[in-house]
């Protein structure tokens, strides 16, 4: 039985926290004989932390919150936890800080195979001053394998970072169909949902920049005049005051409802009318396939969506930073019924090819490509 680690900075409300927790739910008895995962933390806590497996190993660095010293105490702390352990390989989730764990693993336990999953567009995610681009750089030519939640996010690492195709393999992100299947039906005693004939449109993520929220605000405002609706919005982020004062400016405080983070989602989701995702890019939007899953039609933004939904067939796909475009969007879905079931239908069908089981099995060839490698080097 050899040691996989999985590493997360932390196990707050994300799609690559959920990810993760859907591949370990799906780690059979018999996958953990032959290779056995730790659940490696930057630090303890996040919204999703009660729902690890008992039985998984978790360990928790206990890293100062941001900065430099992060940095350093990752290198410090996560290599000495490699230098003890050796494991046979670690999969370095969250694309955005992975650097440190990358020089910490290679230094502390050369023979450890390093994979790392990449959700989102390089150009999103590895871009800053020069000193940061040549750590990026460097870390990647330290990295065996490289897992791709699209195939246009393997494109662009192979065309713009110049990573061998060979290093490559795309892995999708899991979604637990079931679990939401299980949980959508439970009741709703929301004010939002308590008028049968008012419909509601229904958004979920971190209220960062990114989701751009003010654009869903923006196309609420636009469509408040053509039709009644509540609007909800689920998460916790940074923004949510600056979102708060916009939905006042706009007209729009007695329709829209701040619900902050929920543990179960999918219940509210699947209440609503419509789902949207307004966001500037996105890798692989789980919660738009948990959406999906849901039965409930959705909208977002082609630089989000492109590689989940066909227009018109399991959604509608819209232009970026578009209230307008937005706005006709969810009016569509709202009031074409033929549109609105030819949706539904097409999201059910598209949600289950992203099932967990399914996405398991590609990760052990993954993960056998990976360690394969080793053993093929040292025959």
């Amino acid at each position: 039985m050899a040691e996989v680690v999985l590493f997360l900075p932390d196990l707050r409300v994300g799609g690559a926290e959920r990810v993760v927790l859907n591949l370990l739910s799906n780690w059979s008895p018999q996958l953990r004989a032959k290779w056995a995962p730790t659940l490696v933390l930057g630090r303890t806590g996040g919204g999703l932390y009660d729902h690890v497996p008992s039985w998984v190993e978790v360990i928790s660095l206990n890293l100062p919150r941001a900065g430099p010293w992060d940095f350093l105490a990752t290198l410090w702390r996560f290599g000495s936890l490699m230098r003890h352990r050796r494991p046979l390989a670690i999969v370095a989730f969250h694309t955005a800080n992975f650097t440190s764990v990358v020089l910490a693993s290679r230094l502390a336990s050369p023979g450890t195979k390093i994979a790392v999953s990449v959700n989102n567009l390089t150009s999103n995610v590895w871009s800053g001053n020069i000193a940061r681009r040549s750590l990026i750089k460097f870390a990647c030519t330290l990295s065996d394998y490289f897992l791709a939640v699209t195939p246009t996010i393997a494109e662009e690492m192979n065309s713009k970072s110049g990573i061998p195709k060979r290093k490559i393999a795309v892995l999708p992100s899991s979604v637990d169909v079931d679990m939401v299947l299980a949980s959508r039906n439970t009741p709703v005693t929301h004010p939002a949902f308590g008028r049968e004939e008012v419909p509601v449109i229904i958004t979920a993520g971190r209220l960062s920049p990114q989701k751009r929220l003010d654009v869903l605000l923006e196309a609420a405002s636009l469509l408040k005049s053509r039709t009644e609706f509540n609007l909800v919005i689920l998460g916790e982020g940074a923004l949510k005051a600056d979102l708060e004062r916009l939905a006042l400016t706009l007209g729009l405080k007695d329709r829209t409802f701040f619900l902050g983070f929920v543990p179960n989602p999918w219940p509210y989701i699947s209440s609503a009318s419509v789902f949207a995702l307004a966001s500037d890019y996105e890798g692989l939007p789980c919660v738009l396939i948990e959406a999906m899953a849901c039965g409930v039609p959705v909208v977002a933004t082609q630089a989000a969506a492109e590689y989940v939904i066909s227009n018109e067939e399991s959604g509608l796909l819209i232009p970026q930073r578009d209230p307008e475009a937005l706005a006709e969007g969810l009016w569509r879905l709202l009031v074409d019924r033929e549109l609105r079931q030819r949706c539904i239908q097409g999201g059910l069908k598209r949600a289950s090819d992203f099932r967990a089981d399914t996405v398991m099995q590609s990760f052990c060839v993954a993960m056998e490509n990976l360690v394969g490698e080793k053993s093929s080097e040292s025959a």
